[in-house]
């Protein structure tokens, strides 16, 4: 069974690659707490360093990889990162919109020209 320390981490190494749900920056520098844990699954509480909102987070880790979590030296490595801008309320509105009026198949829909731009 993964320690708690080593979990913690571990998420807060891979953190970086996440975004805050609330002010979509990056997670880096988070405060995590384990809250309760059993076998495989995590119940963590989650501070953002940039707006300091505070989440829960059930991780379940599957079968195998605790040990590798716990028997692997975690070393921080740069992987490129896709940075984009959070989706805005007024983009959710329009598509739901635009959905509400759609009539097609999910084919259709995916395969529609995109009148946004221009």
């Amino acid at each position: 069974m993964a320690s708690a320390m080593s979990i913690i981490e571990f998420i807060r190494d891979r953190a970086r690659f996440y975004n805050c749900p609330v002010c979509g920056r990056s997670l880096k520098g988070c405060d995590v707490q384990v809250l309760s844990h059993e076998d495989e699954r995590f119940h963590l509480q989650v501070t953002c360093a940039q707006c300091q909102v505070t989440f829960i987070v059930v991780l379940a880790i599957a079968g195998g990889a605790v040990e590798e979590i716990e028997n692997t030296a975690i070393q921080a490595v740069e992987e490129p990162v896709a940075v984009a801008e959070p989706i805005s309320v007024d983009e959710i509105i329009d598509l739901h919109l635009y959905l509400k009026t759609f009539q097609g198949t999910l084919k259709e829909l995916i395969h529609q020209p995109d009148h946004s731009r221009g």
